[in-house]
C-alpha cells in the first residue's frame, strides 16, 4: 500500500511540475527577439523625429510611438525575463540601416521617409504579432501578443493617416 501511495504521489508531483514548466519554443523566443527589436526601432525613429521632423503631425505621432513602444518593450522584457529569454538590445541590422538612412534626411524628406517607414514597419509588426497570437505555443507569450494587437493596429492606422509629404 505504501508503494502505491508513493507511486501516486510521484505521479502527481511530476504532473504538477510538467504543467508548471511551460517550455518557450524557438518560435516563441524568435517572436520575443523580433518584437523587441521592432519596438526598439520605433523608439529610435520616434526620438529622431522629435529632433528632425518638420511636421507637427509627425512629431506628435512619433512621441506616442516612443511612449507606447517603450511601455510595450518593458512589459515584454519582464515576461521574457521570467522565462529566461533574452530580448533584443538593438534594432536588427536591416532596421538599423533604415534608421541611419532616415537620420541623414531633414525637413519634408525626413517626414516622408519616416511616414513610409512607420507604415511599412507597423504592417510587418502587426503581422508578426498576429502570427504569435494565433499560433504561439507559450500561453503567456501568446497572450502578450494578443494584448498588444489592438494598439499595434491603431498605430498602423494612424501611420497610414499621416499627411503625404
Amino acid at each position: 500500500m505504501t508503494r502505491i501511495l508513493t507511486a501516486l504521489l510521484s505521479l502527481v508531483l511530476a504532473g504538477t511540475a510538467a504543467a508548471q514548466a511551460v517550455k518557450t519554443t524557438t518560435a516563441d523566443t524568435d517572436f520575443v527577439r523580433r518584437a523587441s527589436s521592432a519596438s526598439l526601432t520605433q523608439i529610435a525613429l520616434g526620438k529622431l523625429a522629435a529632433e528632425q521632423a518638420s511636421s507637427k503631425d509627425v512629431k506628435t505621432y512619433a512621441a506616442s510611438m516612443v511612449a507606447d513602444h517603450t511601455q510595450a518593450n518593458e512589459a515584454l522584457a519582464r515576461l521574457a525575463g521570467s522565462k529566461g529569454v533574452q530580448i533584443a538590445v538593438a534594432p536588427e541590422p536591416a532596421q538599423q540601416q533604415e534608421i541611419d538612412r532616415i537620420k541623414a534626411l531633414d525637413g519634408a524628406a525626413f517626414d516622408r521617409a519616416y511616414s513610409d517607414a512607420v507604415v511599412r514597419d507597423h504592417k510587418q509588426t502587426t503581422g508578426l504579432y498576429q502570427l504569435e497570437a494565433e499560433k504561439g505555443d507559450d500561453v503567456e507569450v501568446r497572450d502578450y501578443a494578443r494584448s498588444q494587437l489592438p494598439l499595434l493596429k491603431e498605430h498602423e492606422k494612424s501611420a497610414g493617416s499621416l499627411p503625404p509629404f
